[in-house]
């Protein structure tokens, strides 16, 4: 039986990236991937930070983002933007998985159920031999169960939704904050293109959740349920398909966790198998696409313990801030605050360039400098003049 050099356990925007700068890199690999193609629970959102970088051809953007908004009680935030765009994200796994493919990478139409290690040669499924492992099967999935201690449900967002077949009137991305006051998560409103991604993302075990985004739904777009999956309009009487979606992402409420090794002397975990998810919003693609080739490049140097110097020179202040920062920023006291603050003329342009992820410079001293002036224009009620129109 052949022994390849790295075998890919999962076909998602990690494991693809993954098996692709592999191949690439001279790797003899094969990719364990079972169910393409597929539509996975998500948002499908490609962030502003780190777009450049994130392979999605034109055939893949279902829309591209004219503006993020962050609302909290009737205070809106409105940022416009000009390098966010929406994905299907079928469309746009698909095409990494096949990518993968034409770089050389085998494909193993198999759920991985067995890895044994016999002289230092991975025996996966009692048959496949490999001399190295990439985990990219996702959050608790079986290399993250072999490998490390499974994620604890405290550790976890709960993210679900509804696809509503409604054709959105303008690109605007929103996230929704204290819709459960006091509750780590928020509410989101996504724009594609023939319809509205809508959901939640909150601590997995969050008491309210659905109904909260039931509230929400009933709001925008009044109506009832009047059959699984269908959604009457009150005011025309049409009834639009409205599918629910879920699942469960890392979101670690201690950064400590990010000190635990997600890799090994022939074996690396990436994407949600390492925990890879920025705690705050549960953005993860970014980290998917570019832990998997990182992971990638650490094992073609036939030492995978460098992703661990790989990932925490590239994306490791963002997790650790994030963990460190999740249970002071969805405190009532903190949003209030912030968004006071935030909708004032000598903060909302730093806000909207850290959106945009065009900001340059020192954002926390620049933060302070500014404070005095911010809290006196919050005191008189002073605020941007993109946000007058708004509220």
């Amino acid at each position: 039986m052949e022994i390849v050099d790295v075998a890919v356990v999962g076909g998602g925007p990690a494991g693809s990236s993954a098996a692709r700068e592999a191949a690439e890199r001279g790797l003899s690999v094969i990719l364990f991937d079972h169910a393409h193609p597929r539509r996975k629970a998500c948002g499908g959102g490609l962030p502003v930070k780190g777009i450049e970088w994130m392979d999605a051809p034109d055939e893949s953007i279902e829309c591209e983002m004219s503006s993020i908004s962050f609302t909290y009680n009737k205070t809106k935030l409105k940022i416009p933007v000009n390098k966010g765009k929406l994905i299907r994200r079928d469309d746009w796994d698909f095409y990494l998985f096949n990518r993968a493919k034409e770089a050389g990478a085998g494909h193993i139409i198999e759920r991985v159920k067995s890895l044994e290690l016999v002289d230092d040669i991975w025996l996966i499924n009692g048959k496949y031999k490999s001399k190295y492992i990439i985990g990219a099967d996702g959050v608790n999935g079986f290399t993250r169960k072999h490998f490390m201690e499974r994620i604890p449900r405290e550790h976890l967002f709960a993210a679900a939704g509804y696809y509503l077949s409604i054709k959105p009137d303008e690109n605007d991305v929103e996230f929704i904050v204290g819709a459960l006051p006091g509750e780590e998560g928020y509410l989101w409103v996504f724009p594609k293109s023939d319809h509205y991604n809508i959901g939640y993302c909150y601590n997995s075990g969050t008491p309210g959740m659905r109904e909260a985004l039931d509230e929400l739904l009933a709001e925008r777009w009044p109506g009832e349920f009047v059959r699984n999956g269908k959604w009457k309009l009150k005011e025309t009487g049409e009834v639009v398909d409205c599918k629910k979606f879920g699942s469960v992402i890392p979101s670690y409420n201690d950064p400590k966790l990010f000190d635990e090794p997600v890799s090994g002397k022939n074996w690396v975990l990436c994407g949600d198998a390492a925990g890879h998810v920025n705690p705050i919003h549960g953005e993860g693609l970014n980290h998917c696409a570019l832990g998997g080739r990182l992971a990638a490049k650490a094992v073609s140097k036939g030492d995978p313990t460098l992703f661990e110097q790989y990932w925490r020179s590239h994306y490791s202040r963002d997790m650790y801030r994030a963990a460190n920062t999740k249970h002071k920023i969805y405190r009532p006291f903190f949003m209030k605050i912030g968004f006071a603050l935030g909708r004032t003329p000598a903060l909302f342009g730093m806000l909207a360039d850290l959106t945009r992820g065009d900001y340059k410079g020192k954002a926390t001293t620049n933060f302070w400098f500014k404070l005095p002036l911010a809290l006196i224009q919050a005191l008189f009620g002073f605020k941007h003049k993109e946000i007058k129109a708004l509220n």
